[in-house]
């Protein structure tokens, strides 16, 4: 009995940390495929700096005269280009949604969100209209990851959200990719510390907690195995 113990007490350990944690991709990259997404070409640089972030970058935008299309966006045959975008000639600007639940948002403390971005070139990110984060530059084919901070988290709201991306018009290559993932916690009161119970008997069954149960609904361990019944 005491091997079939040690045995579930593995078991727990290792479903514990599988539970704890439950990641969303919010926004895929170019790993997963083209992303859909609204994208608006402008005349200059000057034009760019011109714009008020909320005017296109909000939450309640227009979009009746944006492209509707997929990204990555690239100037030039490579990897990124599922749309072309010259980038030599025209800033661009990328919108693209993503939906919250109550419940993700009523976790947000507790969760993580990070951003992944490749880039070129000088984009600012912005989250229903709010700048986010400036970059210079461009960082070739790598991504920049960044984490939210809890004033980030405050900008979001159930149901529809935007990141939105600008990036200036300059020589040489131009791109951009990024993606947004979630990843926030179970319950974690749902398991704890197993207490080890020994009533002589192969057959007993424990649930998540070490206690045993008669009534084995739900998620319990037999014999160093993990069962679930409705």
């Amino acid at each position: 009995m005491k091997r079939i113990i040690i045995c579930a007490l593995l078991l727990l350990a290792v479903t514990a940390a599988e539970a704890q944690n439950t990641t969303l991709q919010l926004l895929s990259t170019k790993e997963d495929g083209p992303w859909p997404c609204a994208y608006y070409l402008l005349n200059s640089n000057e034009e760019l700096g011109r714009l008020e972030p909320k005017s296109w970058a909000g939450r309640c935008v227009d979009e009746g005269d944006w492209v509707l299309g997929y990204g990555p966006l690239s100037n030039s045959p490579d990897a990124f280009r599922i749309t072309p975008w010259g980038s030599e000639v025209q800033p661009l600007l990328v919108r693209r949604h993503f939906t919250l639940s109550a419940d993700d948002v009523a976790m947000l403390d507790k969760s993580a969100l990070t951003l992944t971005c490749s880039y070129d070139e000088n984009p600012r990110l912005y989250l229903n209209g709010v700048l986010l984060w400036v970059y210079n530059g461009w960082n070739d084919n790598d991504y920049a990851t960044r984490t939210f901070t809890p004033r980030h988290k405050a900008l979001l709201r159930e149901g529809d959200n935007v990141l939105a991306v600008s990036l200036m018009q300059g020589a040489g290559g131009g791109h951009i990719d990024m993606g947004l993932t979630l990843t926030r916690p179970e319950n974690a009161d749902a398991i704890r510390s197993v207490r080890a119970t020994d009533d002589g008997s192969d057959e007993a069954a424990y649930d998540l907690k070490g206690i045993r149960q008669r009534d084995t609904s739900g998620v319990y361990i037999v014999r160093n195995k993990k069962f679930t019944k409705k």
